[in-house]
């Protein structure tokens, strides 16, 4: 890591911090004792002096992100102070961790000092973990306090999080406040209406009448099938059959981060390392072997993997089907409805020599598929439990009006987390206190969601593109090869190398769609009060409670297709070929036909989930429609791909109609059973 000139400072601290409702054991004894009172929250030192940091891009990747990825490793854990003590030669008294608490404690600081040598240079002392309530300058008042302080009965906090604390340089009499707070863990904690110490209870109390929270079973069975399929994995692939390469099984997307989402997003990692040719077992060398033919060694680990889950799952699984894309997918559908995707990434030496030398200066290693776009979010935000609500909020409304989804050239869950990050990270800071996080308000999360809904409605999307730090060099360098990070109309920039465009499918259609959403809400807080606190109860409320206007009144005329097959997985596969097909389709009907364009954002599904139909609604009415000769080329070549599809059955057909946005309603309005899927 290159660190340049970035200082250490005794105005900042990396620590952690005993949850608000133990702070009555403890403050007495600090307002009466600890000069420092004032100036301190109760704290336990990890790294004291820390870095001086900045808000910049450079700290997020040369300190926070390593500090995070290092913090994934530690779950989270229970403290307990069972006694009160003292260092005699500084005359201080402190509360004291039990043994089990203080090694933990221990093992996490003789991590962070590999991490950070820069930060214990200058310490002599061997690591004390403590939490201190005195300081003394008089002997025999420290004797004193010492002899009468007793600790009436232990106490626990729960460690869910580490906490970056600063002072100003300009004013010595303002006190630490937190500059970052920093998750343990690799997958943060679901919220819910349960959860202690993240959020004001009245704010989850409305998360909880809205049905915003995941039910506890839906998030036991994603974790259950998540632990199963890394234990699988691990059967095969081990310390004990493999030398010279290593493999991790991560998750990312909403299930790393906690919120509610249909899908558990993994990824697989096999990662080529130096060894030894007489070490290599005989694993190692079948992988070897084929490291030189990167399909070949996909196709191989695919099999590799289906076969273990086919082994230990089998009787679990409703379906599964094998996709190939940028990178090699399983996508598997378990009886109990819980869907995982398995992103397949391989990295040998070579490879990893040539995405080094192409990411030119950045400073790092390459990143993993979705996990390190995830993390540097949550870096980014401040506060990891306020954006989980907020995130979860804002995903809420864009599925509820129709704006959610890349395939239906909408914006991903990932932009749509982007734009939330910013927000936080702009109207957050700075926090000051735990109590500010703790207690997070339901007033202050309706100005965090104004915020958004203002700031993007009024966002120029088609000169500008949203970037979570100003363009640096790096950004400009490697943006520049990439063709990912042009596509699109609305230009949502990801904060990973090579910095692609998470909005590439949005088209100006779909753009100006979205932004009509964001102003439609701006306009609706235009008509209510919002003066007390049961006015911005009320206003969250109607936001969420905003129709979908599918179709809207502009739109004159719908393409229907209708997708049949003998069963669901079939439809599955049919309708999965479809979406990987569809943007081009929108793409050349906005370009070539210069149409305007409203896609649905989900598939409807009906006779037992043997038939789908989607539509996509136009301006022009039917006729109009039917006599422009552009259109039905693109659609002929739309149709032509499905001939292409390589899992294709005869018993797998589309057909098509143009019919008017009148008769596509009137339809709905007759009870024929269906279902929608996104």
């Amino acid at each position: 890591m290159n660190f340049r000139t970035r200082s250490i400072s005794h105005r900042s601290a990396l620590v952690i911090l005993p949850t608000l409702n133990t702070w009555p054991l403890i403050d007495p004894y600090r307002q009466q004792y600890d000069p420092s009172f004032d100036r301190w929250p109760p704290h336990i030192n990890l790294l004291w002096p820390f870095f001086d940091l900045a808000d910049c891009e450079e700290d997020q990747e040369n300190i926070l992100l390593p500090l995070r990825l290092l913090l994934c490793q530690y779950e989270s854990f229970s403290a307990e102070i069972d006694e009160i003590d003292s260092f005699v030669e500084n005359k201080t008294i402190y509360m004291k961790l039990n043994q089990h608490s203080e090694n933990q404690v221990k093992q996490l600081q003789a991590q962070l000092v590999k991490l950070f040598p820069q930060c214990s240079k200058n310490n002599r002392h061997t690591y004390n973990p403590h939490m201190t309530i005195g300081q003394f300058e008089n002997e025999e008042n420290f004797k004193d306090a010492k002899s009468s302080l007793i600790l009436n009965e232990s106490f626990q906090f729960p460690v869910h999080h580490v906490y970056i604390l600063q002072r100003p340089h300009d004013n010595d009499a303002e006190p630490f406040h937190i500059a970052y707070q920093l998750p343990l863990g690799s997958v943060l904690p679901p919220i819910d209406s349960k959860q202690l110490h993240s959020v004001d209870a009245r704010l989850q109390e409305f998360f909880q009448i809205m049905n915003l929270y995941e039910a506890e079973q839906s998030y036991q069975r994603k974790q259950e099938k998540f632990n199963k399929l890394a234990s699988c994995f691990e059967l095969m692939f081990n310390n004990d059959t493999l030398h010279c390469f290593t493999h991790s099984f991560l998750p990312y997307g909403s299930f790393r981060i906690g919120i509610n989402g249909q899908d558990v997003d993994t990824v697989f990692i096999l990662n080529e390392i130096k060894c030894e040719n007489n070490v290599a077992t005989t694993f190692d060398e079948a992988l070897l072997e084929l490291k030189h033919d990167p399909t070949g060694l996909n196709n191989h680990i695919i099999d590799l993997l289906e076969t273990q889950i086919n082994g230990t799952m089998k009787n679990e699984i409703a379906h599964y089907r094998k996709i190939q894309a940028l990178f090699p997918i399983i996508s598997i559908v378990f009886h109990d409805q819980t869907k995982v995707e398995i992103f397949v990434q391989i990295k040998t030496i070579q490879e990893q020599s040539k995405v080094q030398t192409c990411q030119d200066d950045f400073d790092g290693e390459e990143s993993i598929h979705g996990v390190h776009d995830i993390e540097r979010l949550l870096i980014h935000v401040y506060s990891p439990p306020i954006f989980q609500h907020f995130l979860t909020f804002i995903r809420a409304w864009a599925q509820k009006v129709g704006l959610y989804g890349q395939v239906y050239g909408y914006l991903s869950g990932y932009s749509w987390a982007i734009l939330c990050a910013y927000i936080c990270h702009k109207f957050l800071a700075p926090l000051k206190s735990l109590s500010s996080i703790e207690e997070f308000s339901i007033e202050e999360f309706f100005s965090l969601v104004q915020q958004f809904f203002s700031t993007f409605a009024h966002f120029n999307w088609s000169a500008n593109a949203l970037r979570l730090y100003p363009k640096s060099y790096k950004q400009k360098t490697l943006a520049g090869r990439s063709l990912a990070h042009n596509r699109g109309s609305m230009r949502i920039i990801s904060p990973s190398p090579p910095f692609n465009n998470t909005g590439r499918s949005t088209i100006n259609s779909t753009r100006d769609l979205i932004s009509e959403g964001f102003e439609r809400v701006v306009q609706l807080l235009t008509t209510i009060n919002t003066i007390t606190s049961e006015d911005k109860w009320n206003a969250l409320k109607q936001i969420l409670e905003l129709p979908h206007e599918f179709p809207s009144e502009k739109v004159k005329s719908i393409l229907r297709l209708t997708f049949s097959s003998e069963n669901g997985q079939e439809l599955d596969e049919w309708i999965g070929w479809t979406k990987s097909r569809l943007g081009h389709f929108l793409n050349d009907c906005e370009e070539e036909c210069h149409l305007s364009i409203q896609t649905q954002n989900s598939i409807e599904y009906r006779s037992n989930n043997i038939e789908g139909f989607y539509g996509i609604g136009f301006q022009l009415d039917p006729q109009s429609l039917n006599r422009n000769r552009k259109f039905f080329d693109c659609l002929k070549k739309f149709l032509d791909q499905f001939n292409l599809c390589p899992n294709r059955t005869d018993s797998m057909k589309i057909s098509q109609d143009v019919i008017s946005a009148h008769d596509w309603k009137l339809e709905r309005t007759q009870p024929k059973p269906q279902r929608l899927r996104k």
